[in-house]
């Protein structure tokens, strides 16, 4: 089973666990609606428990069984579930890019990591956006460090100009 498919192909977490999910917060919209700001551990079991009786149901179970295609048995709509997309390995476009696959420090870092994420979109067809997002968020973790240090520095450049000026009168 492909990774993160859990939730199209076993059959509790569609028929019954989502469903759970959805009728628990049911339950404590209700209470809310009802003034309860805190929900005690017993009024917790009473909204899980009415939860539960409303979605753990012989027909519900069945019904996530039929609905991933387990019983019958139907290929067709297991992989339909999947979304698989068959493609042929090529190998990565040359890349001349000085970057390496970290946390930029620095903005010709930032710069070479810029022009990499670009060369990977304009190189994406049909296929698992990971490496891009990876690539921007190692982009945005550089960027937001950038401009932690950036307020630093303007806030301690701000308390030396405010120490200079009391120095100078």
């Amino acid at each position: 089973m492909p990774s993160h498919s859990s939730h199209l192909l076993q059959p509790l977490d569609v028929s019954c666990f989502r469903p759970l999910k959805k009728e628990y917060r049911k339950q404590v919209e209700n209470m809310i609606r009802s003034s309860t700001n805190y929900i005690t551990k017993l009024e917790f079991l009473l909204a899980i428990r009415a939860a539960i009786d409303a979605t753990f149901t012989t027909s519900n179970i069945k019904g996530g069984f039929r609905g991933v295609g387990l019983v019958p048995f139907d290929t067709e709509v297991v992989i339909s579930k999947l979304d698989i997309q068959l493609k042929t390995l090529t190998p990565p476009p040359s890349n001349n890019t000085p970057w390496e696959p970290k946390t930029p420090s620095n903005t010709l870092e930032l710069a070479a990591q810029n022009q990499l994420i670009k060369e990977k979109i304009a190189h994406h067809q049909d296929s698992s956006p990971t490496a891009i997002n990876e690539a921007v968020d190692q982009f945005l973790k550089g960027a937001h460090i950038m401009a932690h240090r950036l307020a630093i520095l303007e806030t301690e450049n701000t308390t030396l100009r405010q120490a200079n000026k009391l120095a100078t009168q």
